[in-house]
């Protein structure tokens, strides 16, 4: 059982710590992202904090938003015309936020602390 969590512990470890440290441009390809036509956008506050997570992007256009965690697992999916989205369900932890909007995708790494 010990030898089971330490491996769990590790390969969680090696994840997060290869994902936290990856660029933009190397997680691109794995979601489908051409880095040309990255969406530019902001997240905040980062950790994320009362579960209130505000997006800023140049456009008022239709957010389609993914969120998922470092294992690949979608934990959320969402389309609004807001500009914040109440994430209660997100367990601790590291994740990746895809964000598409007008055609275009991009990416940012959630804490959530």
């Amino acid at each position: 059982m010990k030898l089971r969590f330490s491996l769990l512990f590790c390969t969680s470890f090696f994840l997060v710590f290869s994902i936290s440290s990856m660029r933009h441009d190397k997680l691109a390809p794995e979601f489908g992202l051409q880095t040309s036509d990255s969406l530019k956008f902001t997240i905040f506050p980062n950790p994320l904090k009362n579960k209130i997570l505000n997006i800023e992007s140049s456009s008022d256009a239709l957010k389609h938003i993914e969120i998922y965690d470092v294992l690949g697992e979608k934990k959320y999916i969402n389309d609004t015309y807001e500009d914040r989205i109440f994430l209660d369900e997100l367990n601790t932890g590291i994740y990746i936020f895809l964000l598409e909007q007008e055609g275009q995708k991009g990416l940012k790494r959630l804490v959530v602390p």
